[in-house]
């Protein structure tokens, strides 16, 4: 999948382009409907299939207080993304100047950077331009002059409502990680580098992968049996979450650290995916480090376990 962060690199483009335009924060099943539809027309009809998101967040720039906690990172979402039949993403910088921008001016500057635009595939709720003035009965009308055409995907819905990201953060917030994996498709997962830690689980003969999350949505504190995706293979996994107050150690303010059941290697710098199974246990305190160790390792093979059932 190509990426670019230039909206100018689409300008030498011969074939039609199909675009999907929206932020995508955690690419759940309405997100995916939406790369299906494009990449299904790019076959049928010879064109090339699109999505446009921004980086970062506009709440982010615009009022960062209200900002809502991401499910992925930019780099998770193009991760997760490219499988799902798209040729290319554009990665559009958001700035106040584009924040400013009226929506006819907003759409004028598509359609002169990518003079071969065919389509424009949003969602039922997508908005636009200054103060979001631009909405999907807009573009329908300002479409047919520019030489597109607007398709407006509906939502999906679940449990009686459409599938949103706003809901899919708080369902895991609560620790609900199987309503959250009936809107996503897919487990819900954290990306993140591995850091060098207090190696506290590697004295205990348990080393663990301390992550740098890159993503801003966690389940709760816990212990959680977990796969774990690192160089194109998935490993079973133990992996420990709770917050934390030491800055230097967990600049995240949260604790994310994993032990792999059958991993031998080093792991630091490296990026991992963390899929999140079901939780076995709450954070506890314990008196002594032998304790402590006695507990990780009955919580080793109930993952173990657990995730072998799984499987099945």
């Amino acid at each position: 999948m190509r990426i670019t962060r230039q909206l100018e690199d689409l300008r030498l483009e011969q074939r039609p382009v199909i675009l999907a335009v929206g932020s995508f924060d955690g690419v759940h099943r309405g997100h995916q409907a939406v790369f299906r539809q494009v990449g299904e027309k790019d076959r049928v009809a010879d064109s090339e299939a699109w999505a446009m998101t921004l980086d970062p967040h506009p709440l982010k720039v615009l009022k960062p207080e209200a900002a809502p906690p991401l499910l992925t990172s930019t780099e998770h979402k193009l991760r997760l993304i490219e499988p799902l039949g798209i040729d290319g993403c554009i990665v559009m910088p958001f700035t106040r100047d584009l924040a400013e921008e009226e929506p006819e001016a907003f759409l004028d500057h598509l359609c002169r950077n990518i003079p071969t635009l065919s389509e424009l595939v949003v969602g039922a709720n997508w908005t636009f331009g200054h103060r979001a003035r631009g909405n999907v009965e807009l573009l329908r009308e300002q479409a047919p002059g520019r030489g597109f055409k607007p398709t407006v995907m509906d939502a999906i819905d679940w449990q009686g409502a459409p599938i949103s990201s706003t809901r899919i953060r708080q369902v895991i917030a609560e620790g609900q990680l199987d309503q959250a994996e009936e809107m996503l498709g897919r487990p819900f997962s954290i990306l993140g580098t591995v850091v060098s830690g207090k190696k506290i689980g590697t004295r205990l003969g348990f080393p663990t992968a301390n992550l740098d999350p890159h993503n801003e949505v966690r389940p709760p504190s816990g212990v959680y049996a977990t796969k774990v995706g690192c160089g194109g293979r998935l490993y079973n996994g133990a992996a420990f979450l709770a917050e934390s107050k030491d800055a230097k150690s967990s600049p995240s303010g949260f604790i994310v650290e994993v032990y792999l059941l059958d991993f031998e290697g080093d792991l630091y710098d490296r990026d991992i995916e963390i899929f999140f199974v079901e939780k076995i246990r709450d954070v506890e305190h314990f008196d002594s480090r032998g304790s402590l160790a006695e507990q990780i390792a009955k919580d080793v093979e109930q993952v173990g376990r657990l995730l072998a059932e799984e499987d099945v």
